[in-house]
């Protein structure tokens, strides 16, 4: 066996017995009585409102089409074989509930959702030049996993404060993303937490809402004076940095550029409770105000906030400006006030008219295909729901709720409406949807990977976690400040080749990268060649069906410490939530659709050229038709005769058995053709419409 069949095979045989989620010792919050109760309202609702429009509600689908649908909702991948066979085998009346429960606390979830804030949140693995996104987007996964308070989540991204690379910062990354953009991220902020787009008002009173420019301004005031180094003063790490200061003294002004280079990674972050105070831009042009005035912060609409701010004299300080046009400009010193804090509770405040409409309007879009409100980031004051006493019903039901997104989420996929079939036909889409069922949608990108994988690892959420990119962030910033004298002259010796000897510097980088990874490859040859007889006897144990056996053999696999080297060995097929983020140009995600993250909600699904050759000749040709151990070649192989080969195939690419006139065309087929005609099977069923679209 080869070093790369090896570590990939090991790869497709992980089970549940090695990675268990925390989070299936979690509890959902309502009883069966209680669920069942508020699941009737949201139906009889919007049964109610499909009569006074005349319009027939469509039936519920079923095993197979909620078995497919419910997976892809919830935890973003189709389900694999075992999986759709335990589901549609079982009798029990109450499995569709008790699937439901059991994807929401798998980190299936944790894996799908990650990918709605991070396309929301624009969050990427590199913010800004030496500004990682890795905490940011553990953050995230960690606050999902945690089932934390939606608005608790908001809160702690908007009083975010520390360095953006110290273990439990991740919040940070909020402000970071739009580092020295302040206006910028209070726009994004109104527009996703509060669906109400102010981007026009940063440079003009509003052409199609009432929203002025000093409003905008005012707004932005809350967030006044952050700054994203942080104070060395106030720092934790500030007396080390100084002492680093003084060592490099002796390295002349070369050392102290260099150092100061280094250091931009470690004192990156946010810093400043905010001012409360804004200043109008020089062309300002209303009467209300004159150019480069100060604004004092100041709500959009909801509460009144308690926040005293002392405003400076202006006219001091345009007397001052003055003095020093033709020289550098002293800055202005402003009290900080925590105004960031104040801001946050009002914006997350139930009290706040906008802010469990939009949670509540984006969750139902989610798992309908379509909100109650279109587009969920545009309302204004005449912006009326689809079905007005359903969405006063779901904001109710999410301040009851406590702002907990699984439990709510849990309730919609509850009801008959999500389990209704999807329409023949789409609605345009300026057409008004009163959800006699939710709409058929294409599968995002990251649905369209998951669901890939599943034919080549056999648990494919044991990859969930498996990469973790914050953990060098972390070690690297504590590394820094842990350096003793001989290691910081080391490292700024280095940067400074980057001034005096370009070509010097990039070949010892080089070096030292080429030292770590043929370190890393000797470690994974180790480990491949000591697990080898081990992953013969797992193989032999997967043919006989001896899952106990299979365990065993894995756990002793974990004993020696091989199962992480191993993994780690071929760690691009993982989950999309375990990959760079975006993924680079030209990789299968970002050929369906996968943001780019520049953009608030920048994926698509439209499709493409690229698409359809990815699908001809990429990711299926290479890994699924050409692998015969992959979990779908294996079971398509296992099962006895071409009539059972069809059904298998079927079942672990649509999630459903073949109709009788498909058995009996492919049967013929596999008969004539044996292998080549099950290759001709895969390739057809997953290049057709019915595997991309979630029905």
């Amino acid at each position: 066996m080869s070093p790369r069949t090896t570590s990939h095979c090991l790869l497709t045989i992980t089970t549940a017995a090695i990675l268990v989620a925390p989070a299936a010792f979690a509890q959902h919050k309502l009883r069966q009585g209680q669920l069942s109760a508020v699941t009737a309202k949201i139906d009889s609702l919007v049964q109610n409102e499909c009569a006074k429009q005349g319009v027939r509600v469509h039936d519920v689908v079923d095993d197979e089409t909620f078995l497919r649908r419910t997976y892809l909702n919830v935890v973003g991948r189709i389900p694999n074989l075992k999986e759709a066979t335990a589901f549609l085998d079982s009798n029990k009346p109450s499995k569709r509930r008790e699937l439901i429960d059991e994807l929401l606390l798998s980190k299936g979830r944790k894996s799908h959702m990650f990918h709605y804030w991070a396309d929301v949140l624009r969050a990427k693995t590199r913010l800004a030049q030496q500004t990682s996104g890795a905490p940011y987007m553990k953050f995230i996964k960690d606050s999902i996993e945690a089932n934390k308070p939606y608005d608790e989540f908001v809160r702690e991204m908007l009083t975010a404060e520390g360095a953006a690379h110290a273990p439990g910062n991740g919040a940070t990354g909020y402000y970071m993303r739009d580092r020295g953009m302040p206006e910028d991220n209070m726009a994004n902020t109104v527009r996703i937490f509060l669906g109400t787009r102010l981007e026009c008002a940063q440079c003009h009173n509003h052409p199609f809402d009432k929203w002025t420019q000093q409003q905008f301004f005012k707004m932005a005031a809350f967030t006044g004076g952050i700054q994203y180094r942080q104070n060395l003063r106030q720092s934790e790490f500030g007396s080390k940095v100084r002492d680093m200061q003084r060592s490099i003294r002796s390295m002349g002004q070369d050392g102290t550029r260099a150092f100061r280079r280094m250091i931009r990674g470690a004192l990156s972050g946010v810093h400043g409770s905010g001012t409360g105070i804004a200043q109008l831009p020089k062309d300002y042009q209303y009467d209300d105000a004159k150019p480069r005035d100060l604004v004092k912060a100041d709500t959009m609409f909801g509460p009144d906030v308690d926040l005293e701010v002392n405003m400076p004299d202006v006219e001091k300080l345009r007397r001052r400006a003055k003095r020093q046009r033709r020289r550098r400009p002293t800055p202005i010193r402003l009290e900080e006030v925590d105004s960031r804090e104040v801001y946050a509770e009002w914006l997350t405040s139930p009290d706040n008219p906008r802010f469990t409409t939009v949670i509540a309007n984006r969750l139902w879009k989610r798992v309908m295909g379509r909100g109650l409100i279109e587009p969920v980031d545009d309302m204004k004051d005449d912006t009326v729901a689809s079905n007005p006493r359903l969405m006063e019903y779901l904001e109710e039901l999410m301040v009851e709720l406590d702002y907990d997104l699984r439990e709510f989420e849990r309730v919609l996929l509850n009801t008959k409406v999500a389990q209704r079939a999807t329409p023949k036909k789409q609605p345009a889409s300026d057409e008004v949807w009163h959800f006699p069922g939710p709409l058929m949608r294409r599968m995002t990108a990251e649905q369209m990977w998951d669901s890939m994988l599943t034919f080549v690892l056999y648990d494919v959420d044991t990859t969930i976690d498996q990469n973790d990119p914050s953990k060098v962030v972390f070690e690297q910033y504590e590394r820094f400040l842990a350096m003793d004298d001989k290691q910081l002259k080391d490292q700024v010796q280095l940067q400074m080749l980057r001034s005096t000897d370009p070509d010097e510097y990039r070949r010892q980088v080089r070096q030292r990268r080429n030292k770590m990874r043929n370190q890393q490859k000797a470690k994974f040859a180790d480990a491949r060649k000591r697990a080898r007889p081990i992953i013969k006897q797992i193989q032999r144990a997967r043919r006989d069906g001896d899952m106990k056996r299979e365990e065993q053999l894995l756990a002793k696999l974990d004993e020696m410490g091989l199962l992480e080297a191993l993994r780690k060995a071929n760690r691009n097929l993982v989950r999309a939530s375990e990959l760079q983020s975006p993924a680079p140009e030209g990789h299968f995600l970002r050929e369906f659709g996968q943001s780019d993250r520049e953009q608030i909600e920048g994926s698509t699904d439209a499709p493409t050229v690229p698409q359809a050759l990815t699908m001809l000749n990429g990711f299926i040709e290479r890994y699924v038709l050409r692998q015969k151990d992959s979990p779908l070649a294996h079971g398509i192989h296992r099962a006895k005769g071409s009539t059972a080969k069809v059904r298998t195939a079927y079942l672990a690419i649509l999630g459903r058995k073949p109709t009788s006139r498909e058995l009996s065309m492919w049967r013929s087929d596999l008969d004539k053709l044996g292998a080549e005609g099950c290759q001709d099977l895969v390739w057809t069923l997953v290049n057709s419409h019915e595997f991309r679209f979630v029905q």
